[in-house]
């Protein structure tokens, strides 16, 4: 997701493993049944099959990613479709020197010899000529910008190219030497051909990262293929890399061939996908899965945020696509957003691909992340369903994988990490089923039923945090075989639901999801609409199912339905609110299982009731939780915004003489997360967090308080949660004749305040359209009495829905990226503090909108702000005190005096500023009120 990736920067210093069927303790195969389905079927290690890696870019010269258990080459296609590595050849002249020939444009600069005859020679003498420069690394996410190690940053690395004689296809001559001389050099092919790759040469002889290329001559390009992000090898070695330490730590399926789809640049923030990069890459691997004998699994360990869950383009692309192929399996990471409910992203909230979230497995977080698990745990961070039935299963999530030269650390852990996992389970499964069924081609959605059917439940946590639960392989080809020799491809079908869910803008999703359900009533039924997708494209059609739930709270009416050709049915059911006593989560599911004597799971959706917890006068809008946490585990509370809030205070404390070592976490009403603490720690005599929360809105909050993963034992804690109803009831901007305001306390009780204010600032409001235009850049100054400038970047919710990624960045007037950020969401901010002594700097900010589609267009509201080094008082005073008592319901008129400061702030930008009311017993922070001068 954009992805959100979560690293220990810890260098493995050694690996040393004994034989693959003991416990390895790197990458976790015994939990799965990985290790004991190998050795008790060898030859169904992923030979056979392919992964195709949709990421960074994928390094085929690491141990791990030479070869296949079989010994061939284990990388057999590389292909970027982000342009980061393209570059642009020109025709060339040749001539002589000194008996040297020489390859030259003038127009261009562009000049290498060869001290001898090359080996091959072009048609028609018609040769090419381009450079790499080492400025295409000056931004990389590598952090290498000196890619030959010879301690500069601007060489220039000239080649040849052209079409060989009396042959069909291109060659590269690359002065990968750097010295001037193409006569050491060996010709290229495009990768796939003759599975050429290369390095530069440095003197440690250990290059940061190994190339291939594609020759595009209808374009004059050369696209250099390279993982410069180190996050497509780390998923290319969990999936299927073999002898990764040289020996035998393995992934999942080691005998599977690999190919690399670049989509993420990584000179990007989180190597971000550009516009089209994602549905170029999968088309390609659409076009591979039809032109080869193998199955194809595409993993794809990327994606962001999900504003309206299951409506985005891309998502709607991968529909089509999946329709049109049925045989393209597709495993994706479920997201980083968690730990709160509907935070699944985009395309994973999308049912035409298998979504995974990320487990901890208790000897992986032992042996590289030092922690002392009772048991395996789902991640903090892994994204969680509501809306839609994601993630479909939870797989391994943490671990040491393959990685580039240039990486200090080979320990990542996120649902990135777990979706390699699944897509090397799936390779497993579709190895095994081509010896065993040879004849039959197994549907995408067929194997995605199978695997989520078949994996494990933790009984710890609920259906929204871990869908069908832990992947089971063993289980997996089990159910798979029934369903294989009982004939179930001819017979099998797929289906939609529509239930209701109020926040979704048609209130209609897969699910029912009602993130605020305290309106239910005892005899509240709902209806969820059923239709099959007609899979088969066949008119006929009758099937019966029995209706199940794994919840009493949920009472079905409907026991037995059925469909019949393409007439549509539903179901029935109640929810008995006798039984949603208490605040908090309501989570189950509801299954349709065929009603024959195989009984195989049809289709399910959940049911998702949330109660929060009110405040009100008769709790003086304060509340109090204590609890306990094992490490990794979770607390969730749920708080209904109370009408007039203006601020909500989160206090998280440890408990006198016990140990603890938790965090919280703030989700707003759309599951977005707003805030994560640091955690208390008892042990470094960190006793409280408490965080203020000003810019509320309507709805249910989601408080997660988490035991941290790397906590020693159980941790107590208390959490403490506090409203605020002060509120300014006139929106006027403050000018010298209009400089009085009006607050009012909404709620009950009074409060005596010291009230204070301050001019910090200026703020500028930009609106931009951008088309399908690459990038967009937006000039702007740091000044010196400046401290910092920040923008805050928006588009609305349905134009989110058009992109895969939007990276944006600070630049100098070189082009050096100073600050780099993204939208998970549809809002997101980048700041940058001033380091300079000029009077003024000349700065960009850049916008790079991926859109799933071309042509396309966004609009970006953006608000600029700049914080000034010193900020100018405020005397704030209620009549001629600088006190006041907020009674309930009485306004009060506040006179605001004040002086701008003297510097001039950009054209159509206004002061900026904020009153405080501070608690006159204890001196804290309850209140701040934004204020725009004119």
């Amino acid at each position: 997701m954009k992805i959100r990736k979560i690293l220990l920067i810890v260098m493995l210093l050694s690996i040393s493993l004994i034989a693959q069927d003991s416990l390895q303790t790197f990458l976790s195969l015994e939990r799965t049944g990985v290790a004991q389905f190998i050795k008790d079927n060898p030859e169904f290690d992923g030979r056979g099959t392919i992964v195709i890696i949709l990421d960074t870019g994928v390094d085929m010269g690491i141990d791990g990613l030479l070869k296949t258990t079989t010994g061939e080459t284990k990388v057999i296609d590389v292909q970027d479709f982000t342009k980061q590595g393209d570059i642009k050849f020109y025709e060339a002249d040749t001539d002589e020197e000194d008996g040297k020939i020489v390859y030259y444009n003038e127009d261009q600069n562009l000049k290498v010899i060869s001290a001898s005859q090359l080996e091959l020679k072009a048609e028609e003498d018609n040769y090419f000529i381009g450079a790499i420069k080492e400025s295409l690394w000056m931004n990389s996410g590598s952090g290498v910008s000196d890619v030959n190690g010879n301690g500069k940053e601007d060489d220039v690395f000239d080649f040849i190219t052209f079409k060989v004689m009396n042959e069909n296809y291109w060659v590269v001559y690359a002065d990968l030497s750097g010295d001037g001389d193409l006569s050491d050099e060996k010709p290229l092919r495009n990768y796939k051909e003759n599975l050429d790759s290369f390095t530069f040469k440095t003197e440690d002889d250990l290059p940061p990262f190994t190339m291939g290329l594609n020759i595009f001559p209808e374009e004059q390009i050369v696209s250099f293929h390279f993982d410069d992000g180190s996050h497509g090898t780390h998923c290319a070695g969990i999936a299927a890399g073999y002898q990764i330490d040289g020996s035998s730590f393995n992934g999942v399926a080691p005998g599977a061939y690999l190919m690399s789809m670049k989509l993420g640049n990584n000179n990007y923030s989180g190597g971000s996908t550009v516009a089209e990069s994602m549905k170029k890459a999968f088309l390609y691997a659409d076009k591979i899965s039809k032109e080869r004998n193998e199955p194809c699994i595409i993993n794809m360990s990327f994606g962001i945020g999900s504003e309206i869950e299951g409506h985005a383009e891309i998502e709607k692309f991968i529909a089509d696509l999946v329709k049109e192929n049925p045989y393209l399996y597709i495993c994706t990471s479920n997201g980083n957003e968690g730990t709160g409910i509907s935070t699944s992203g985009i395309p994973a909230a999308s049912s035409d691909l298998f979504s995974s979230g990320a487990i901890l497995t208790q000897e992986v977080g032992r042996d590289l992340w030092g922690t002392n698990l009772k048991d395996d745990i789902i991640l903090y961070f892994s994204s969680r369903g509501g809306e839609v039935s994601k993630p479909d299963v939870i797989a391994p999530g943490a671990c040491a994988s393959t990685v580039p030269n240039f990486v200090g650390w080979d320990r990542f852990w996120g649902t990135s990490m777990a979706s390699p996992y699944t897509a090397g389970v799936m390779s497993l499964l579709l190895s095994a089923a081509k010896v065993e069924f040879p004849d039959i081609k197994i549907p995408s959605k067929l194997l995605y039923r199978v695997v989520k059917e078949s994996a494990v439940k933790m009984n710890q946590y609920q259906d929204i945090d871990q869908g069908g639960g832990y992947i089971n392989v063993i289980n997996a080809y089990e159910l798979l075989k029934k369903y294989l020799n009982d004939n179930a491809v001819n017979t099998f079908e797929t289906y939609t639901t529509k239930a209701l869910s109020p926040n979704m803008p048609s209130n209609t999703a897969p699910n029912i999801y009602l993130r605020d359900a305290r309106y239910l009533e005892k005899d509240n039924s709902f209806r969820v609409s059923l239709s099959r997708d007609n899979f088969s494209n066949e008119g006929k059609f009758f099937r019966t199912f029995n209706i199940q739930t794994n919840q009493d709270w949920i009472q079905l009416i409907t026991k037995k339905t059925y469909l019949r050709n393409d007439q549509p049915s539903f179901i029935d059911l109640k929810i008995d609110r006798e039984k949603l006593s208490k605040p908090g989560l309501y989570n189950g599911i509801v299954k349709a299982v065929r009603d024959d004597k195989n009984k195989f799971v049809e289709f399910d959706f959940m049911v998702t009731a949330v109660i929060p917890y009110e405040f009100n006068a008769s709790n003086n809008y304060e509340m109090n939780f204590n609890g306990e946490l094992d490490p990794g585990m979770f607390n969730r509370y749920f708080i209904s915004v109370p009408a007039g809030a203006s601020a909500m205070h989160v206090n998280l404390n440890a408990v006198e003489g016990k140990y603890g070592k938790a965090e919280f976490r703030v989700f707003n009403p759309d599951g977005r997360e707003v805030y994560t603490s640091l955690p208390i720690d008892t042990k470094d005599d960190k006793y409280q967090r408490e965080e203020s929360f000003y810019d509320l809105v309507p709805g249910v909050y989601e408080v997660v308080v988490t035991g941290n993963f790397s906590a020693l034992e159980l941790s107590a804690y208390k959490l403490n949660i506090t409203f605020k109803g002060i509120n300014r009831i006139d929106d006027f901007e403050i000018s010298e004749n209009h400089n009085k305001i009006k607050v009012i306390n909404e709620f009950t009780g009074n409060t005596s305040y010291n009230l204070s204010g301050e001019i910090y600032g200026y703020e500028k409001a930009h609106f931009i359209n951008v088309d399908e235009k690459a990038v967009y850049h937006l000039p702007f100054t740091l000044k010196k009495n400046e401290d910092s400038k920040e923008f805050f970047v928006s588009v609305t919710k349905e134009d989110f829905n058009k992109l895969t990624d939007c990276a944006f960045q600070i630049l100098d007037e070189k082009g050096k990226a100073l600050r780099i950020s993204a939208l998970s969401y549809s809002s997101n901010s980048i700041k940058i503090y001033n380091r300079y002594e000029a009077d003024s700097t000349n700065l960009v900010l850049e916008l790079v909108p991926a859109f799933a589609n071309l042509p396309n267009k966004i609009d970006f509201h953006i608000t600029e702000i700049g914080n000034f080094k010193n900020s100018e008082t405020i005397e704030v005073r209620d009549g001629k005190s600088k006190s006041v008592t907020l009674y309930p319901s009485i306004i009060e008129t506040l006179e605001l005096k004040y002086v701008l400061p003297a510097d001039k702030i950009p054209a159509e930008a206004n002061y900026k500023g904020r009153l405080i009311f501070k608690n006159s017993v204890n001196d804290k922070i309850e209140q701040e009120v934004p204020l725009i001068f004119n």
